[in-house]
Order: C-alpha cells, then sequence, then structure tokens
C-alpha cells in the first residue's frame, strides 16, 4: 500500500510538472525617477493575450539596469520581479524582505537604478513546489589588486514563499552562497534535465572555459563540479556578452564580446541533458566592432541568432559547417527616439530573449522606447523578419531584457535518463499575422509545445488543413474561431482563438503594394517571378513545403523584373510563396509541383 502511494504521488507530481508552462508571461521593463515624467514608469508585457498586451506600470517602485528577471504562475498571473537589488512583488511594491539582494558598493551605487549584471539573475521554481521559488543572483565587484577588472565572487540563491504575506510572497531565504569563486560577469542560464523535472544551472568562470554545473531537485542544489572546456584560456578578461540555450536543450551558446580592437565570438556547443556536460565546441569569429549583444534560438532550435550592436547574423546550427551558414538578417536603420522633442540614443541590437509567443525580442544598447523583434524566427535568410522598433513601449527603458529558461522543455523521450514516467503531452497553441495587402489571406504560425507530430487546423469557415503553418484565404469578411488540435503518441490538445478578417482594402495599411505573379502554376524544372514595378528595398523571394519547412531563400537583384528560381530536388505537392521586402511579407501565395 505505501509503494502504491509513492507511485501515485509521484504521477500527480509528473502530470502537474508537465502543465506548468505560463512562468514568463510577463516581462517588466522601465525606470522610477525621482522627479517624475509622464514618459518615465515601468512597462509591461502581458503574453496572456494576442496579440501581447503592454502597459504602463504607475506604482512600480524599482528601475531596471542590466539585470532583470521576473515569474508568473502557472497560468500567466505575474507573481515577483526583481532587478538584482530589489524584490517587487505582483502588486508592484517591495516584497516582504525583499531588499538588499547582493549587498556591497555595488548594489548601493546602482540602488535608485538597478544592478548591472546581464543575465545576473534567473527564477527557477522548485519541482513539485509550486509556493518556492528559487532566485539565483550574482554579486558583482568592480575589481581590486588582484583581480584588476569586474568579476562576480559569488552565486547567491534567495528563497521566496509564495505563501507568505497573504499570497504576496516573502523572502524566507537571502543572498545564501552557492558558490564562491572568481564567476564571470553574468551569462547566467538554465534548461531542464533530460528527466523532465531537474535543471541545469551553467556558471561560467571568469576568464577561462569552465563551468559550474549545478543540478536543481525538489531536494537541493547539488553542484556537481566544474567542467573545464578546451582552450580554457584565452578569451581575455572582463568580457561582456550573453549565453543561451536552445529551446530543446541540446545547444549552448556564449557570445563573449572584449571590444574593439580584440573583437567578439560566439562559441557553440553540444550539451548533455542527462550528464549537464558539453561537448563539440565550435568557434564562430565576429569581425564587426560591437561592444554589446545577446544571442537567443528560433523555437525549433536549428536557427541561432547573435544580436551584435549594429548587425544581427543567423545560423544553421544544424549544418555540418555552422560557420559558413553565417547570414546577416538585419542592420540597424538609423531610428532614434526622441525625448522631450530631442534625439535620444539610436536604436541598436542587444540583449535577445526568445518569447512565449515564438518571437525573439531585442533590446537596444541604450535609452528607448521601443523593442525590436523577430517575426519568423524559424524562418532562414531575411524572410525571418527582423521588424526594427516595431514595439512602442508607453514607458523608457534602459539596455535591458528579462532572463528566461525555456519553462516548456519535457522529457528527452527514450534516454537513460528519462526515468520519472513523465510523457510529453502536447500544449496546442498558435498566432497569426493577417496579410496587408489581401486581408481575407491569413497566414497561421504553430506555437505548440511538447514534441507534437500531427496538426489539424480548423479554420472556422469549413476549411482544415495538416499542415504545420498554413496559410488560409477566407471567402469573406467575418469573425472565426480558428482552432488546431495538436497530437502526440501520449496525447492530444485543443486551442482555439477568435480570427478577425475584414474586406479588402478597408485596413488602412500604408505598405508599398507590390504586383507579383508566379507562374507557372503547377510547375515543374523552374519558377519564374515577374514583377512589372520592381520593388524599392531589399527583396527576397522564399519558398516552403506543406509542413513550413524552407525549401529555398533567394535575395531579389535590384531593378529586375523578372526572376527564375531552380526546383531542382523538390518532392511533387503543395508548396508556399513568400515575397519580402525590408524583411516584411508583402506578397504571397501557393504554388503546386508537378513534374
Amino acid at each position: 500500500m505505501v509503494r502504491f502511494h509513492q507511485f501515485l504521488v509521484i504521477l500527480i507530481l509528473a502530470q502537474n510538472i508537465l502543465h506548468a508552462q505560463k512562468y514568463d508571461y510577463n516581462w517588466l521593463f522601465g525606470y522610477q525617477p525621482s522627479v517624475p515624467h509622464p514618459e518615465w514608469g515601468l512597462s509591461m508585457l502581458d503574453f496572456n493575450t494576442y496579440p501581447v498586451t503592454i502597459t504602463k506600470v504607475e506604482e512600480g517602485t524599482i528601475s531596471f539596469n542590466l539585470t532583470n528577471a521576473s515569474v508568473s504562475d502557472e497560468v500567466g498571473n505575474l507573481l515577483f520581479y526583481t532587478n538584482g537589488i530589489i524584490v517587487a512583488d505582483g502588486s508592484h511594491h517591495m516584497m516582504v524582505n525583499g531588499d538588499s539582494l547582493n549587498p556591497g558598493p555595488t548594489a548601493y551605487t546602482f540602488y535608485d537604478y538597478g544592478y548591472i549584471v546581464q543575465q545576473g539573475a534567473l527564477i527557477l521554481p522548485i519541482p513539485g513546489q509550486e509556493r518556492f521559488y528559487y532566485l539565483f543572483h550574482l554579486l558583482r565587484r568592480e575589481g581590486d589588486a588582484q583581480i584588476p577588472l569586474p568579476y562576480c565572487p559569488f552565486l547567491y540563491y534567495s528563497l521566496v514563499d509564495m505563501e507568505g504575506n497573504g499570497g504576496l510572497g516573502m523572502v524566507i531565504e537571502k543572498n545564501q552562497t552557492v558558490i564562491a569563486d572568481t564567476l564571470d560577469v553574468g551569462k547566467l542560464t538554465a534548461t531542464k534535465h533530460a528527466n523532465g523535472r531537474d535543471w541545469w544551472i551553467l556558471v561560467p568562470e571568469r576568464d577561462r572555459y569552465s563551468y559550474h554545473r549545478l543540478l536543481l531537485t525538489p531536494d537541493s542544489i547539488f553542484n556537481l563540479g566544474i567542467q573545464p572546456v578546451e582552450p580554457v584560456e584565452g578569451y581575455g578578461a572582463g568580457s561582456a556578452g550573453f549565453v543561451s540555450f536552445s529551446p530543446d536543450g541540446t545547444k549552448y551558446a556564449r557570445h563573449d564580446i572584449r571590444g574593439f580592437p580584440a573583437g567578439h565570438f560566439v562559441r557553440l556547443y553540444d550539451f548533455d541533458r542527462c550528464t549537464g556536460l558539453l561537448s563539440n565546441q565550435i568557434h564562430l569569429p565576429l569581425t564587426d566592432t560591437a561592444g554589446v549583444g545577446g544571442i537567443a534560438f528560433s523555437p525549433d532550435s536549428r536557427l541561432m541568432y547573435v544580436s551584435s550592436q549594429e548587425l544581427v547574423y543567423q545560423y544553421d546550427v544544424t549544418a555540418a559547417d555552422v560557420a559558413a551558414t553565417q547570414l546577416v538578417v538585419a542592420e540597424t536603420d538609423g531610428f532614434t527616439d526622441t525625448f522631450d522633442g530631442q534625439p535620444w540614443f539610436p536604436m541598436t541590437f542587444s540583449g535577445a530573449q526568445l518569447g512565449p509567443d515564438g518571437r525573439i525580442y531585442i533590446h537596444s544598447a541604450g535609452s528607448s522606447q521601443h523593442l525590436h523583434y523577430i517575426q519568423y524566427p524559424n524562418r532562414p535568410g531575411t524572410a525571418c523578419e527582423v521588424r526594427q522598433h516595431a514595439i512602442h513601449l508607453p514607458a523608457w527603458t534602459y539596455r535591458t531584457i528579462p532572463n528566461f529558461p525555456n519553462y516548456r522543455l519535457g522529457p528527452l523521450d527514450g534516454s537513460p535518463c528519462d526515468t520519472l514516467g513523465i510523457d510529453n503531452h502536447p500544449l496546442a497553441g498558435f498566432r497569426y499575422e493577417v496579410d496587408t495587402i489581401n486581408p481575407l489571406l491569413v497566414e497561421f504560425t504553430d506555437n505548440s509545445f511538447y514534441e507534437p507530430t500531427e496538426w489539424l487546423w480548423d479554420f472556422g469557415d469549413g476549411e482544415s488543413s495538416a499542415e504545420v503553418n498554413p496559410l488560409h484565404e477566407y471567402s469573406g469578411p467575418g469573425t472565426y474561431t480558428v482552432c488546431l488540435t495538436v497530437s502526440n503518441q501520449y496525447d492530444s490538445d485543443t486551442f482555439c482563438r477568435e480570427v478577425a478578417v475584414v474586406e479588402p482594402n478597408a485596413t488602412g495599411e500604408t505598405r508599398q503594394t507590390i504586383a507579383a505573379t508566379v507562374f507557372p502554376n503547377p510547375a515543374s524544372g523552374e519558377l519564374y517571378l515577374f514583377l512589372p514595378v520592381p520593388p524599392t528595398g531589399r527583396a527576397a523571394f522564399s519558398l516552403y513545403d506543406a509542413t513550413g519547412r524552407p525549401t529555398g531563400h533567394w535575395p531579389l537583384p535590384a531593378g529586375q523584373k523578372l526572376h527564375t528560381f531552380p526546383l531542382d530536388g523538390l518532392a511533387n505537392g503543395m508548396y508556399f510563396w513568400a515575397l519580402t521586402v525590408e524583411a516584411q511579407r508583402v506578397k504571397g501565395g501557393k504554388v503546386v509541383v508537378l513534374k
């Protein structure tokens, strides 16, 4: 009987872990100045709605500098957040006992502005114990006689009990030492263990490629030692930068920025979710003169994006030669915010974070009232659509992006460490975008989790599709309830939302209108694109198979009207094409390949 109860508890725990998935649904940015100003305050992005809801928090109590972490509960309600010095609760007031993180001169100097360690804080729920959360945070020192440049001598944890203070939470342990060592400044991240429950946390040492491996379980935090990775030395002291795990936890990337003329680079590794060990290091040098940057992976874990001040690079991490796939997908366009009518800092590309909606968000290196985002990060080339300064925030923010792991990662099925009976029960989700030229045409993007293998779309008009990312044209305007059902060997799940389409030419959009003809249809050996008036700006043509997987991407020479694309190697079937100008989709359609 005792063994039966133990099994039942494990089963219930496994299912609870599986469905905990909205911890990153609220993002905070901004200042709280001593002198009130209508454009100061906190901005909050709420991903519980689509499009994301952006609001101004009028009563916030902290400012964000580089350090930024927040956490919501399983259903997406904001619980608490931190700037590395203070912990604020969901009502935007200081949490009980939430003061004086990282005590020392740096916190004292930057108390009114926020701590200055990028990726310096990370919040993880204790597995199976929904009321308790570990807040990991790095203490910064500015250097001394032995170590002249900034470093972090301690990784601390603080423990939050969300049942304290009437459900607003309270810090019950604070500034407890996890690691005492000479650690790098920031670069704190985590991914799920292959059992789907526990967490791996990697903490880089300063001025060397060695990593502390921490394992967070329901019982404790275990330090499993330091893994040195060759070459251990030689990347330069005081390096700024960013780290990221791929969403599937199989890749770890580290972007080190040493400044001009030393340059900077990315180190890409394979990661073993069973052992927590890195392997197969790939060195990716960068030749620009960036002093800031970020790194993030596409939702399907295939493409890596490196934001590098003036540029955004893309790499295919599944290629045999990753370095050869480097492609610049965006350059800063010179946009500058204005403050009180005066030009302010030009927007650049700095910290990057994959959002729960499947888009990658990128902050500027300086003060700004905007965010960039990558609309389709699973697509190679400029078809990913880096949309610069596309999100306007109600309040100014300063060089910060929240630091989140992928909370929606299940077990590694079939691995030796898949031992807890936690199955990957799929979780359905999607977003959509209405075509700006033909508003009856809607592009749907799958945003499901936990390894679905089958997709079934109900477009609400009697039509359906089994594609992953379908295009669908409605016969007339209206509001349609669209449902996506995803399935795998364990389970299925359905998600529905309303999609409103309007009459053509009723949207008021000002994006340039492009006349384009794609022929023949069906096509066999070659496909042609005719543009009576070639578009102004950088244009590209992309082709996708019925599952949404890219099968071809061609930049278009400026001023040319007729373009030819070979169809070698393509199987018979339905394909989708898209024409983009300045990374914005302006035209699309379907074509049949029949050889």
